[in-house]
């Protein structure tokens, strides 16, 4: 039977940092996002070859190397974001996987907004299932198995086109 194994509220995050490998391995992906990362190296480095993400608007991505050039496309107009922790809920599966429960806001400038502000900030959850990676590598030898991404992406309606990547609902590197 699954079990919670932890639970550490987004004060706690910031004061007294990730509590568990899973923990270190999220919150590495996280800054690594944070800090535009995916624009060098390889998505396998967090995502498993067979990883399966789905996003918000039904669209689905495969493995590191597509979640990696979605994601330029997708956060590549963005000056700048910041994830601001709310919960994070660890439970062990009995396959020993970890699932991962987020609750974060993710604070988007966009260009032109130098300012401390952000642009605007989108609440979120981040669905997620841990697991051994299957190359090296990666942050403590885990990788995603499959992620749920759920956030407002009509916020961004006012400053993006409604063609733009974050409204998309099938997966925009699959030609028709």
């Amino acid at each position: 039977m699954p079990r919670l194994r932890h639970h550490i509220s987004g004060a706690d995050w910031v004061a007294k940092g990730p509590q568990s490998p899973a923990q270190e391995f999220f919150k590495n992906y996280v800054d690594t996002v944070d800090a535009n990362g995916f624009e060098n190296g390889s998505g396998t480095r967090f995502y498993a070859k067979d990883a399966i993400f789905h996003n918000q608007n039904n669209a689905q991505y495969h493995g590191g190397d597509e979640m990696w050039a979605f994601m330029k496309k997708l956060f590549g107009g963005f000056r700048r974001m910041r994830h601001d922790f709310i919960n994070v809920f660890e439970i062990e599966n009995d396959d020993s996987t970890i699932q991962l429960i987020s609750q974060n806001v993710r604070n988007i400038w966009m260009p032109g907004n130098e300012t401390d502000q952000p642009s605007v900030s989108i609440p979120m959850s981040w669905i997620c299932q841990i697991g051994p990676a299957d190359e090296p590598g990666t942050v403590n030898g885990l990788q995603y198995k499959e992620v749920w991404l759920y956030w407002d992406t009509a916020l961004l309606a006012p400053f993006l086109p409604e063609d733009a990547v974050a409204f998309q609902t099938k997966n925009i590197l699959v030609e028709d």
